[in-house]
């Protein structure tokens, strides 16, 4: 965890650089502030990526800025700056509170166009979300659970845990009620304890290895999201012993790290979100209003989900890189 918060944050300090000092700007030149949920979370660093070279491409400056750990009260100063610094127009991921839906409206008065990826608020007043299926992410985690689940003969009721970020965050809701609803009817599951982690990843990891020293006789964790899986196998011994042991892990969230856990055992299936789509997107879509007022056509623009299990296993660690600075 320690080189690869390192790495993020030569990588956020090398983000600022390059956005924030890029030179002569022309006066007509647009501007759009992105705000991700926190930068302490590597998992937005392939939409940084993408969205920052989408704005080379169409000439347009990029803000990439968040707290480094998520609070609403930090997003909110965040996105007031924005306002006070009459950006062109914001593409934010939220938790869908009244806070930041009067922020977003806010924006909207003063006629900075919003827009969110990833967690959205669909009451805001935004124009369109970016993001995936999180109900279908749910339910095909859920899915493989109950396959797995049956190849090992265990007919129910488990127990479970699950762990998510914030309460509000509504992505993260859809996601629990996606993988209910494909259990329902098809495995008996008991839920013992919801750890609400705050979006913080290194609590994430502590929630769960306490959790595990207390409660090594729990059946199942589901993860609405991969914030402990960031760490070695070794750095979780809990987690470790409790998955050899027979627990089944499966989460939300495919990255090179998430994909060694899943090697060494501790994870047995992963559902992945597109970043890179939605950071690209995010800035070209935007883009398209700002300059000839075109929205897509529909308020939610769908990007594809992408399913780690140890079939796919080998394919996927070619695909992905891990995170460093490149």
């Amino acid at each position: 965890m320690a080189q690869i918060r390192r790495a993020w944050m030569v990588w956020t300090a090398l983000a600022v650089f390059l956005l924030l000092s890029g030179g002569v700007q022309a006066e007509d030149q647009l501007t759009i502030g992105f705000v991700p949920r926190s930068l302490d979370n590597p998992i937005f660093l392939d939409a940084f990526e993408n969205a920052h070279q989408k704005a080379m491409e169409l000439g347009v400056r990029l803000e990439w800025l968040a707290p480094w750990g998520f609070s609403t009260e930090g997003q909110l100063a965040v996105m007031e700056s924005l306002i006070g610094q009459g950006v062109d127009g914001i593409v934010v991921s939220v938790n869908d509170v009244p806070e930041i839906q009067g922020a977003i409206q806010r924006a909207l008065d003063n006629g900075i166009p919003v827009i969110t990826f990833d967690a959205d608020s669909p009451t805001s007043g935004r124009l369109f979300h970016i993001g995936i299926d999180n109900f279908k992410a749910g339910w095909e985690a859920g899915k493989a659970l109950v396959r797995i689940a049956q190849a090992r003969g265990l007919e129910g009721p488990l127990s479970a845990v699950i762990m998510s970020g914030e309460p509000d965050a509504l992505n993260l809701i859809e996601r629990m009620d996606g993988f209910f609803g494909a259990i329902e009817g098809e495995l008996g599951l008991e839920v013992d304890e919801i750890l609400y982690n705050r979006d913080n990843v290194d609590l994430a990891t502590i929630m769960v290895e306490d959790y595990l020293k207390a409660n090594p006789e729990v059946d199942v964790f589901f993860f609405t999201g991969g914030w402990p899986f960031y760490v070695p196998s070794d750095a979780m011994p809990a987690f470790k012993q409790w998955a050899h042991a027979g627990g089944i892990a499966v989460g939300i969230d495919i990255f090179y790290d998430a994909l060694l856990l899943l090697r060494d055992g501790l994870l047995q299936y992963l559902v992945g979100q597109d970043m890179a789509s939605m950071g690209a997107l995010g800035v070209e879509l935007l883009v398209d209003y700002l300059r000839g007022g075109q929205l897509p056509e529909t308020v939610f623009v769908e990007v594809g989900l992408t399913y780690a299990s140890h079939e796919n296993l080998d394919e996927l660690l070619q695909i992905y890189e891990p995170w460093l600075v490149k």
